[in-house]
């Protein structure tokens, strides 16, 4: 009996040593400081800032400006061909330059949208209607990942980061990885000990930015007051990890309560199959 007793108890030992192991050998992608692993049937990275995004929010992108997003937020300015980037040192006034002549004109030929929708025919700005939850008040704020419930040209199509908490990936990393939509995550942060689970939500540059909700629920406050205006503006400026679990997801839908409380329960279900908190843990002490 007490051999069975010595045997049971070494298997138990070797799984919790296997569950705290995080083998970040091998990277399979790096964006800028950030190194991402495939271990096992997870996605995994770090990173020492978490950026805010307020995309899919019916706030975010306001047409008087003062939305949680600065207009040039979503909008560059096309110079010679060419989208102007935050690496130009003059990206700022040039955006707002093209933005507020495009306005008068009703010509948005020398801007490029991409935080909020286009209309496909007059290729305006397409502006929430009735039925949307900031009428004629603000644009359509978009999200890669759509709720396909909602009817298309509306708000409630994509994904509101207020609500939601999600994670964005760079598209050429969720392409080559198979990242379905709606993929399931779950998200650690050191400094405060909060563990949060999350989706898949919406592209970005870098393995480096997460919902409003995301932020909020790693105990991060990105919220401040700019000029009396409401932002989304305050990153997480700490060390997180991420564990991304590409083929299993939560399905988007409209009641924001249900899904929440689905990707709570089946994010929380991935993580402990994966191997559980300690493992992702372990993922923040290696170099």
């Amino acid at each position: 009996m007490r051999a069975w007793i010595s045997i049971f108890a070494g298997v138990l030992m070797l799984e919790a040593a296997h569950a705290a192991e995080c083998p970040t050998i091998n990277p399979i992608a790096k964006h800028g400081s950030n190194t991402a692993w495939k271990i096992e049937n997870a996605l995994v990275y770090r990173t020492n800032i978490l950026k805010v995004d307020a995309d899919g929010a019916p706030n975010s992108y306001r047409v008087d400006g003062r939305g949680l997003s600065f207009t040039c937020d979503g909008v560059a300015a096309i110079e010679n061909g060419r989208r102007v980037t935050t690496s130009d040192p003059d990206w700022q006034s040039k955006c707002q330059t093209a933005w507020a002549a495009a306005k008068i004109s009703g010509n948005y030929n020398s801007v490029a949208i991409f935080g909020f929708m286009k209309d496909k025919v007059t290729g305006q700005p397409a502006i929430q209607k009735a039925g949307d939850p900031l009428p004629g008040e603000a644009f359509i704020s978009t999200t890669f990942v759509e709720v396909k419930d909602a009817a298309e040209g509306t708000q409630r199509r994509y994904i509101d980061a207020t609500a939601i908490p999600y994670v964005v990936l760079p598209e050429a990393f969720r392409s080559a990885h198979n990242v379905q939509n709606g993929a399931l995550a779950a998200v650690y942060r050191p400094k405060t000990g909060k563990l949060a689970y999350a989706v898949f939500g919406d592209t970005g540059g870098r393995l480096d930015e997460a919902s409003v909700r995301l932020q909020q629920d790693l105990g991060g406050k990105p919220y401040v007051k700019m000029r009396g205006v409401l932002r989304a503006y305050t990153n997480i400026e700490d060390q997180v990890a991420v564990v991304v679990f590409p083929d299993t997801t939560s399905k988007p839908r409209l009641d924001i309560d249900a899904w929440r409380a689905d990707i709570n329960e089946s994010g929380a279900a991935a993580l402990q199959k994966w191997g559980g908190a300690e493992r992702l843990k372990a993922c923040t002490a290696r170099n």
